[in-house]
């Protein structure tokens, strides 16, 4: 990529880590989940040295997804829980909901239907409260979600379980993103 030479030609490394992100994004979307990760990887050491922590909660959000994707659960969840930690610490709520949806991907993977379903209820009365919407691209995945955990749980669970997560305050929904 282009940029990326650039920035470190310019030795500018807050701009060179943000075009890392953007090239492990797309390096994300086309599966190429090892080079993703290096330049995950890269973007948090260089935000890291910085001392910019909402760089490396991005970095974390990113690298829990591309472990994610590679079926690296355990992985992910650590990743994810970690910039869900730093989201918290650093107050910043638009971030929460992008780590209770894919926390919940990773608990429906991991057979933890009624807590994914939880997070989805608990996000997306976050989302509703703070005025962010789904994006319609990720709408498939939690879709996806949700119909997976419908089928496992069956409806009165189901209906207990996205009540119980859409009642949730959000740092009761920090605290089973975590648990």
């Amino acid at each position: 990529l282009p940029s990326v030479t650039l920035w470190r030609e310019l030795e500018n490394p807050f701009e060179l880590a943000n075009a890392l992100n953007n090239l492990g994004v797309v390096l994300l979307e086309i599966g190429e989940y090892m080079e993703a990760r290096q330049a995950f990887e890269e973007t948090r050491e260089i935000f890291q040295s910085l001392g910019y922590q909402r760089g490396v909660a991005l970095a974390m959000h990113n690298l829990g997804e591309t472990a994610y994707k590679m079926g690296e659960y355990a992985n992910a969840r650590e990743h994810l829980s970690e910039a869900l930690r730093i989201r918290q610490h650093l107050g910043l709520p638009r971030g929460y909901p992008y780590s209770f949806e894919l926390i919940a991907q990773v608990n429906e993977k991991e057979g933890r239907y009624e807590q994914a379903v939880q997070l989805l209820a608990a996000a997306e009365t976050l989302r509703t409260r703070i005025g962010a919407p789904l994006e319609q691209v990720a709408q498939k995945h939690v879709t996806a979600v949700l119909a997976s955990a419908s089928a496992h749980l069956g409806d009165v669970a189901y209906e207990l379980a996205w009540s119980k997560g859409a009642a949730l305050t959000t740092e009761q929904a920090i605290a089973l993103a975590l648990s």
